[in-house]
């Protein structure tokens, strides 16, 4: 990609007022090549629009946007080597490596702990402490050059018990015909950790523009009194059925016309502020304030069933038969993943080779590989015709997935073939444009959700007053994209990567002043059992764990009547980034009148 400057400017289109991380702002989106022309040139860009999009400073003329370096590792415990046998060219220049803790990087800033260590193609760090999940940064510089890559490694990770709060907002229209679902994804969210707030809204199916976006200020409202009532950990926004939809800005990421888009990253930006025109239709191109404080994933069908509302219910069934299915650990241990178009998304494939190791990946496409067998990830420029996922014989399969291409970003549109990849008889749980900007799902490989690679994605950018080349994951992909509005993630955003199977059925039986559990291995052996008890204000709370193999536990009767127990399997999961302590999906049984 060539410097930035003026020459570039010819390119601007479209502008919206919006507010940033420095005060008001002017954003200013470049055009772009539309999504579904092939090829890896990378246009160029005005120094006054990365300044208006990142709050860069007068230097940034002089820069490039970084390459992405595709990294691997070699994990031991207290050891991370990390290589890149990949990079193009292989020995260049000088290179820097940083690493911190992987949580909000917010919160964590880069620590520089091999500065200019010269060409070298591998790095060892000998203090990675085991049972800490370390993040890693490497960038190379030379004068024709720079490229940089991320890495998440570690050893014998502590288990995650309590993930956090989710806010489980439902379609009021469905939910009686999908009551059963519904249960039963609330108890697996429960038993996933998550502490389940449940609400139910108008559709916003079949409504004027404005109206649609006034039930979405009320429900906002709601969500924002959930979290202002505080919660420990993460929160993530799971809406289900057509909960109202807004559109937002003025834009074309995918260089097509400039047009608003449908945007659930209203509802994750719980404290910001979005300026409405008359139409109702939102103004930000970008996240306001620069930040969303949750993940947010939607479970909806209407865009296939506008025709046929009576195939709605059926979708959402499969869908959560699905999402059950994989969270108790169904089918085969997936460690694989596919992709394609990597010159678009790149940035995606390096995350893949940090989830599933470089040797588990292989070249293909959502409409061909895609369809072989089952695949944890798949990412790829697919076929931009969403009926076509649904035609007979056609079954794209990966469970989380990245639809690049051509209006698919435009959730709002009837046959949206991101959509298409949830819908029966495809069978994705998760699906994300990518690219523009590029998804982090570099963390999934250590046990993070979706969601958090959504969060990494959407509030990824420079730090208040700094330029945007200290951004802190580069590159972005071909483009300086960052807090898109349009950064959604169709499904669910709670599910990640490598479950744990539970144990088997579980009994609950009061003898006296004591309460016994017993419950079978069910399919696998290994592991210890935690146990669980539900308090009055519906939160579970450790209250012991067997040793391995025990299947039994006694704990004196509460003093109510019945109360609710749960088990969790714990392992230690080993994966290609490492290992890290693992818990199922917990079982529940109630208990008992004395």
């Amino acid at each position: 990609m060539p410097p930035v400057g003026p020459a570039s400017i010819a390119r601007m289109a479209s502008t919206s007022d919006t507010t940033g991380h420095a005060g008001r702002t002017k954003d200013v989106t470049p055009r772009r090549r539309p999504a579904h022309a092939g090829g890896g040139r990378a246009l160029t860009f005005a120094l006054a629009a990365i300044a208006s999009i990142a709050g860069a400073q007068a230097q940034a003329d002089r820069m490039t946007m970084p390459g992405s370096l595709p990294l691997d590792a070699q994990v031991s415990s207290g050891t991370v080597r990390l290589i890149w046998p990949d990079a193009s060219p292989k020995r260049v220049g000088n290179v820097e490596v940083s690493r911190r803790i992987l949580n909000d990087y917010l919160k964590d800033p880069w620590r520089v702990i091999a500065p200019q260590i010269g060409p070298v193609v591998a790095f060892r760090d000998d203090e990675a402490a085991p049972g800490v999940a370390w993040e890693y940064r490497v960038r190379r510089f030379a004068k024709q050059l720079h490229d940089q890559g991320h890495y998440v490694a570690g050893t014998k990770i502590p288990a995650t018990e309590t993930r956090g709060t989710a806010i489980l907002v439902i379609d009021e229209s469905i939910a009686d015909d999908l009551r059963p679902e519904l249960d039963r994804f609330h108890d697996d969210l429960t038993g996933d950790g998550w502490h389940v707030r449940r609400l139910q809204t108008p559709s916003g199916r079949g409504i004027e523009k404005t109206e649609e976006l006034a039930r979405a200020r009320k429900l906002k409202d709601r969500i924002r009194a959930l979290h202002e009532a505080g919660g420990r950990g993460d929160v993530s926004i799971i809406l289900v059925g057509h909960v109202p939809l807004v559109m937002s800005g003025s834009t074309a990421p995918d260089g097509h016309k400039i047009r608003a888009f449908g945007s659930d990253l209203f509802y994750a930006d719980i404290d910001g502020t979005w300026p409405a025109k008359p139409d109702g239709t939102l103004v930000p191109s970008r996240i306001p304030d620069g930040r969303i404080e949750a993940s947010v994933g939607r479970i909806d069908f209407t865009n296939f069933t506008r025709e046929a509302p009576e195939k709605e219910i059926g979708y959402l069934r499969a869908y959560f038969d699905r999402n059950h299915a994989w969270r108790h650990g169904e089918g085969p241990a997936l460690r694989n993943a596919y992709y394609g178009s990597v010159g678009h998304l790149g940035v995606e494939k390096n995350g893949l080779a940090n989830i599933v190791g470089p040797e588990a990946m292989v070249e293909g496409g959502h409409q061909t590989t895609g369809q072989e067998r089952r695949w944890l990830w798949g990412v790829d420029f697919g076929n931009y015709k969403g009926w076509d996922y649904i035609a007979e014989g056609h079954r794209a399969r990966p469970v989380f997935a990245i639809n690049f291409g051509s209006n698919k970003l435009s959730i709002e549109r009837p046959g949206n073939a991101m959509t298409a990849m949830l819908t029966d008889p495809s069978e994705a749980l998760a699906v994300a444009w990518g690219g523009r900007p590029a998804w982090q799902i570099h963390a999934m490989a250590l046990g993070r959700t979706i969601g958090d690679a959504q969060l990494r994605t959407v509030n990824n950018g420079p730090p208040a007053g700094e330029g945007f080349f200290e951004t802190e994951y580069l590159p972005t992909g071909q483009y300086p994209f960052i807090h898109p509005i349009w950064g959604n993630l169709l499904g669910d955003p709670t599910l990640h990567a490598f479950p744990v199977k539970p144990p088997g059925e579980l009994m609950a039986k009061r003898s006296d002043d004591r309460v016994t559990l017993t419950w079978s291995t069910g399919d696998r052996e290994d592991g210890t059992y935690w146990v669980y008890r539900e308090t009055p204000d519906g939160v579970f709370e450790k209250i012991g764990a067997t040793a391995p193999g025990e299947t039994r536990y006694s704990v004196a009767a509460p003093e109510n009547a019945t109360t609710r127990y749960m088990v969790r399997r714990h392992v230690l999961n080993t994966v290609h980034a490492g290992s890290f302590h693992a818990l199922s999906q917990g079982i529940f049984a109630t208990c008992c009148d004395s």
